[in-house]
């Protein structure tokens, strides 16, 4: 499995899921990071603004952010990405965080009790 994370440094999550400088992408096996890629968001690449936000993450099945609205949220979802939310802000942490297994899920949750 492949999973992106919105960086604007490749040290730190960045503030903006919606337009980042890029995404640091973890490939996972067995619980084990296998690869890690920097992908740089570069305008060139971009043909439309729906399709830029994909771009680099055609490839991945997971992103961990800070926040995204409901609407980005189901913008990935609709795209096949879950997105699974974090605290941390430092990208190595929150990676752990996920294979620790103590990262929220929030793609499938509910507020209603």
């Amino acid at each position: 499995m492949k999973i992106a994370i919105p960086t604007d440094d490749g040290i730190m999550l960045s503030a903006s899921v919606k337009n980042p400088k890029g995404y640091l992408i973890f490939t996972i096996k067995g619980g084990e990071i296998l690869n890690e890629e920097l992908r740089w968001n570069k305008l060139s690449d971009v043909l439309t603004p729906e399709f830029g936000e994909l771009h680099n993450l055609m490839d991945c099945s997971r992103i961990i952010v800070n926040f995204a609205s409901e609407k980005i949220q189901q913008f990935f979802i609709s795209n096949q990405i879950e997105v699974i939310l974090t605290k941390e802000v430092i990208i190595t942490r929150a990676i752990m965080e996920f294979l620790n297994k103590t990262l929220l899920r929030e793609s499938n949750t509910s507020c209603s009790p």
